[in-house]
């Protein structure tokens, strides 16, 4: 029988997988054809410093192992299946935010599904994140329950991002991507608070 931590690396995991293929899918046409390297090896520690993102690349192999200089990178991007730093899917630079960000609606989709990662693991130890957590009897301090909670939350964000950015956006959609993210301000919205 799994233990609750264990249930918890494996919902993580998952979710995570689906995060990197909707990124992939908006970014792959930008980041394929840019000539500056975004990901550098020392994001890249994270994974092996943290207790838990270590567990998360046990339980999901990577493709190659971690190289010195290179970290979890290869010439065609990153070689983790599951297990990446938050930050990794944090950052959008201005060719995709622009581009993928057509609507307010858009916008907002891309920005909570970025932060979906980030979102579940938020003060799950303390105030600490979850991929801060560098002591392994730490990982037993986790409200299983509340994590529970945040994985569900985020994996509806996630559906609710991709069916925005694919145009076929909803009220709960809409609810989804607010709980991990709220609606950025428009340049009206701007305006209108700086007069």
């Amino acid at each position: 029988m799994k233990s609750d931590i264990q249930r918890i690396v494996d919902r993580y995991g998952q979710l995570e997988q689906r995060v990197c293929q909707q990124m992939t899918r908006f970014c792959r046409p930008f980041c394929s054809v840019c000539r500056q390297v975004c990901c550098q090896s020392h994001f890249c520690l994270e994974t092996r410093e943290s207790t838990f993102l270590g567990q998360v690349v046990r339980c999901f192999p990577p493709q190659s192992v971690f190289d010195p200089s290179r970290g979890w990178l290869s010439a065609t991007g990153c070689t983790l299946v599951a297990g990446r730093p938050p930050v990794c899917y944090e950052f959008l630079c201005r060719s995709i935010s622009g581009a993928v960000s057509a609507t307010p609606d858009h916008h907002h989709a891309l920005l909570a599904l970025s932060m979906v990662m980030t979102y579940v693991g938020r003060r799950a130890v303390g105030g600490r994140h979850l991929v801060e957590v560098t002591h392994p009897p730490d990982l037993n301090r986790i409200n299983p329950d509340r994590l529970g909670a945040r994985l569900h939350d985020a994996k509806d964000a996630a559906l609710a991002s991709a069916a925005v950015l694919d145009g076929r956006p909803s009220d709960a959609g809409m609810r989804a991507l607010c709980r991990i993210v709220s609606p950025p301000r428009t340049d009206r919205q701007k305006r209108r608070r700086s007069m």
